[in-house]
């Protein structure tokens, strides 16, 4: 009889094993289920970056595969700075604007030779830029870094491209 009730206990205790793993995979596999849609749609959008990404650092490019170009021919262009609030001293800058491609992009030999029509619209993207910074932001090397972003990122959206790798700002600040 021992025997008997001992089976009779291990079986209802292995019934009840079975239900509670039916009933957790029934409430866990559609959550599971969503949770790997969610997974392998992040995943895809940063592969998507990953392989779409290209170099957007001049620094990590060989100098034989850049082409640096002159927004301001060569010449110290005069740039209005944002005005400083309670200072009525009027700042600007005057430097020389230049851009740098990477010359084994895709985009390049398609893009290049529309820098020099487009040569305007790169010098209002760049006068525009400045006029968003006051004097105090632009003399410091961070306001400095944020200028020359600010300035390729606008570029690389007029162009649809990532084959202007950097912005090259000599100059004086006033």
């Amino acid at each position: 009889m021992k025997k008997n009730l001992m089976s009779v206990l291990i079986m209802a205790l292995v019934f009840v094993n079975v239900v509670l793993s039916a009933v957790i995979m029934i409430t866990l596999v559609p959550a599971t289920k969503q949770s790997n849609e969610l997974i392998t749609k992040v995943c895809t959008a940063i592969d998507l970056e990953l392989d779409s990404g290209k170099v957007y650092n001049m620094n990590t490019i060989p100098v034989d595969q850049m082409e640096m170009v002159s927004i301001t021919a060569n010449e110290a262009a005069t740039f209005n700075l944002k005005n400083t609030p309670g200072d009525k001293e009027l700042h600007y800058a005057v430097a020389n604007v230049s851009i740098s491609l990477n010359t084994k992009d895709d985009d390049y030999a398609k893009m290049q030779p529309l820098i020099q029509d487009r040569i305007d619209l790169l010098k209002e993207i760049a006068a525009s830029t400045f006029m968003k910074y006051m004097y105090e932001e632009v003399i410091t090397s961070e306001g400095q870094d944020k200028l020359r972003e600010e300035m390729l990122e606008q570029m690389q959206e007029l162009f649809d491209s990532d084959f202007i790798v950097a912005v090259t700002i000599n100059g004086n600040y006033q």
